[in-house]
């Protein structure tokens, strides 16, 4: 259930984490224990991340550190994919789906950036 003041970017990265981490829980024995558990650290660490810079003064580092757990994800889940525990399918459902999250959390980042004078040198 959406809550009335949730912020799209969050409500985005819980649906990808409910669809993730079924697809995480099929992952080879060998590979679950590893590579499984790392990336739903970390998917969980971002989602606690987003929600601290939603109750932020200063959020700009902590949606750095978001986008920088966006990438290390990235690179996971294709070492997943590559390691044949996530198929090629859902491999390209997860990019799109890191993408549209990424596009957001830029926006997110460039609106909190602190604005620059209007000064013109002439």
């Amino acid at each position: 259930m959406q809550k009335p003041d949730e912020l799209p970017i969050i409500r985005a990265w819980y649906e990808f984490l409910i669809w993730i981490v079924p697809k995480i829980e099929k992952f080879p024995r060998n590979l679950r224990f590893t590579l499984g558990e790392r990336l739903e650290q970390r998917i969980l660490a971002v989602l606690e991340t987003l929600i601290r810079a939603r109750y932020s003064r200063n959020r700009l580092n902590l949606l750095e550190a978001a986008n920088t757990e966006l990438d290390v994800i990235l690179y996971l889940l294709r070492a997943a994919h590559d390691l044949k525990a996530l198929p090629t399918r859902a491999y390209g459902m997860t990019s799109e789906k890191l993408l549209e999250i990424g596009v957001q959390l830029g926006g997110w980042k460039r609106a909190s950036q602190p604005r620059c004078g209007t000064d013109h040198e002439t």
